[in-house]
Formats: C-alpha cells, sequence, structure tokens
C-alpha cells in the first residue's frame, strides 16, 4: 500500500554543522539561545514570533493572542533561575508557509532556593551541571517572512508537551513552591 510522503529533514543529536545548513534549524538554534538567555523577556512581544503566534502549554491550554502567548511562554519559565534547551531528535518538513519541526530535547535548569538532601546535579553534553533535566517534546511552525527581523523566519506556533515533574518535587522540596500553589 502506498501512501503519501514528503521529504524530511532528520537530526539526531544536538545543533551542530548539518543543522545549521537547514534554515529554519539555524534560525531556531539562534532563537533558543535568545530566549534561553531571556534577552526580550523585559517586553511584551517578541519579534522572533509573528503577529499571530500561538502557544499550546504542556496542559493542553492554546493562547492565540501574541501578547498574551509570549507572557504564558515566559511564565512556564518562573521557577527557574536559568535554563537550556538541548535537542536530540528533530524532524523538520517544508510547508505551504515555511516549515514545521518536531524535535526533543532536555530543558536542563537551575531552581532557586538550597538544594534539599539528596539532591544531585545532572550534566548536559557540555559536561555543565545542573539541577534538573527534564525531557520534552516540541512542535514548532515556522513562516517565510522577507521583512521579519531575525533572517525571514518568524514562528508562529510553539505546542509544548514536557513532564514539570522533576522541577516540581524539587521546588516543593526546597520550599520554593508550597503544596497550595499546585492546586491554586
Amino acid at each position: 500500500m502506498s501512501v503519501p510522503t514528503r521529504p524530511a529533514f532528520i537530526h539526531w543529536g544536538t545543533w551542530d554543522d548539518e543543522t545549521r545548513r537547514h534554515p529554519a534549524m539555524k534560525w531556531m538554534e539562534d532563537y533558543t539561545a535568545f530566549y534561553n538567555a531571556r534577552s526580550d523577556w523585559d517586553q511584551d512581544t517578541s519579534d522572533w514570533l509573528s503577529p499571530d503566534f500561538t502557544l499550546v502549554k504542556p496542559d493542553g491550554t492554546v493562547f492565540a493572542d501574541h501578547k498574551q502567548a509570549f507572557k504564558e511562554s515566559k511564565a512556564m519559565y518562573q521557577f527557574f533561575t536559568k535554563e537550556f534547551h538541548e535537542p536530540y531528535f528533530l524532524v523538520c518538513w517544508e510547508n505551504d508557509q515555511g516549515w514545521q519541526m518536531f524535535g526533543q530535547a532536555h530543558m536542563f535548569a537551575n531552581l532557586p532556593g538550597n538544594p534539599s538532601a539528596g539532591e544531585q546535579k545532572v550534566k548536559d553534553l557540555q559536561g555543565r551541571e545542573w539541577d534538573v533535566k527534564i525531557p520534552g517534546a516540541f512542535n514548532f511552525v515556522y513562516a517565510k517572512n522577507p521583512g521579519a527581523a531575525h533572517g525571514g523566519i518568524e514562528m508562529t506556533k510553539a505546542e509544548i508537551m514536557s513532564d514539570s515533574g522533576p522541577a516540581v518535587v524539587n521546588l516543593l522540596k526546597r520550599g520554593v513552591l508550597k503544596p497550595e500553589q499546585l492546586l491554586g
């Protein structure tokens, strides 16, 4: 039985010279570094994102207003003092507007507060130590826009699938997060 197919860029591992040859993946690496540096977090909007940017949070909540989506995106990282996304698998294909990418990554983060008894650091591929390592999957949609601020590409959608459990447990143990905050 034959099924419709389309060419796709498939990559195992983190960013490298191969991913940097793909325009959308080079853009994504740059955006990720910019985002992890929290470079525009004092702004209400981000020029990396399209005016109609949509965020789908891990709990399935959808935010279709650019300002609110960007605000919610930043809020998901509010309990981290620093974070770093390290991809390990991605598939990217062209669509009518630009590209779509499905990827998996580990998000490494440091947490506020003092480590609790038994906490152990985890290392990224560069050997840096972090408080937590969180697996995640991401569905990103990018649009080609010649007027876009960053190389003619904007992100139009980010759908994030992740397990907040490792961070929540450590935040509770450190006393940074209270159980009643989980219910509110």
